[in-house]
């Protein structure tokens, strides 16, 4: 088979690990600083702490990559579905679905690749469809492409219902989309309230530095002031992590 990807497996290059790194470990650092006045120690705090930020954020990128297969997943068995009825056999109902789903995506989108692939290795390796969608599932590693490619593992060939168990496994998969979009929208003022009050101390911060007067003198030289300004930013980083945790939702 060609090399194709793993989707649990982060895309991003070197360098944008790198880059990012970088840019996260500034930011963190000018945070800090905020709250010591000590460059040196914003420093070491804020490049230290850019590493497991640097981590979530590629993190992100693969749970955002692997919703947006989902979705394109969805797509393609929709187009599948329509194709099958109208009496067209599994593989000429894959190239159907490809050419809607170019209407749709990018030629460099995922969904594109992988049934491009899907059709090359089928005709020119071989190899069954239905190996074919169980190394997709494989590689994806999401629960609904792992159950349409068992179902279809057993039924290749063997029913004539295959365009009513398309829809059918279609139509489970748009639920649970539209179940976690609801959840995503109730909860999304939360979010934002939560982001605010995150944001919150650091402008405090910001606007009291300003003002002049020494107003956070004792909290820049002395050691309660330090000792302060630790557990202020253990408390906000703790805070921006359960933040971050508790928008996760799973269906």
């Amino acid at each position: 088979m060609n090399k194709m990807p793993y989707y649990n497996q982060c895309s991003m290059k070197k360098w944008e690990h790198i880059l990012m790194y970088f840019l996260f470990g500034i930011l963190i650092s000018g945070i800090v600083y905020l709250f010591y006045h000590i460059v040196p120690v914003s420093v070491v705090i804020g490049f230290l702490t850019a590493v497991y930020v640097e981590k979530m954020y590629a993190e992100s990128t693969v749970k955002k990559r692997k919703k947006t297969l989902r979705l394109q997943f969805k797509d393609f068995l929709g187009s599948m579905s329509v194709a099958v009825r109208a009496g067209n056999v599994e593989i000429y109902a894959v190239k159907s679905a490809l050419d809607d789903l170019r209407l749709s995506y990018s030629s460099k989108a995922d969904i594109v690749l992988e049934v491009e692939n899907m059709i090359l290795q089928y005709e020119k390796g071989g190899i069954p469809l239905k190996e074919l969608f169980e190394d997709f599932a494989d590689r994806s590693e999401l629960e609904d492409i792992h159950s349409f490619a068992a179902v279809y593992s057993v039924i290749e060939g063997k029913s004539d219902r295959f365009g009513d168990i398309l829809t059918q496994t279609e139509e489970i998969i748009r639920d649970k989309i539209e179940i976690e979009q609801e959840i995503e929208t109730t909860i999304i003022s939360a979010k934002s309230e939560t982001m605010v009050m995150l944001i919150m101390p650091i402008v405090i911060v910001v606007a009291m530095s300003g003002m002049g007067s020494g107003l956070l003198d004792s909290l820049f030289t002395t050691a309660a002031g330090h000792l302060s300004a630790t557990i202020a930013l253990i408390i906000f980083a703790v805070s921006y992590i359960l933040a971050v945790k508790s928008s996760d939702i799973e269906v």
